[in-house]
């Protein structure tokens, strides 16, 4: 698996929106999901919406813990 940043694959508008939600579910509907195309470009390979919803959370609730 690869390592990344979110900033690798989602805009400064979507972390702030992310940060607000804080929630995988709601990541994924409002985010992951309908930019799952430019992610998965931006990160060069294919990816389940919601696995990288989980990823956001956590990094999210990890940075938060720090």
């Amino acid at each position: 698996m690869k390592t990344m940043t979110l900033k690798q694959f989602l805009t400064a508008t979507e972390i702030k929106k992310a940060i607000k939600l804080k929630h995988a579910k709601e990541i994924c509907k409002q985010i992951t999901q309908p930019n799952i195309e430019r992610i998965n470009e931006s990160l060069g390979q294919e990816n389940d919406p919601m696995y990288l919803a989980f990823a956001v959370e956590y990094a999210l609730t990890a940075r938060e813990s720090v």
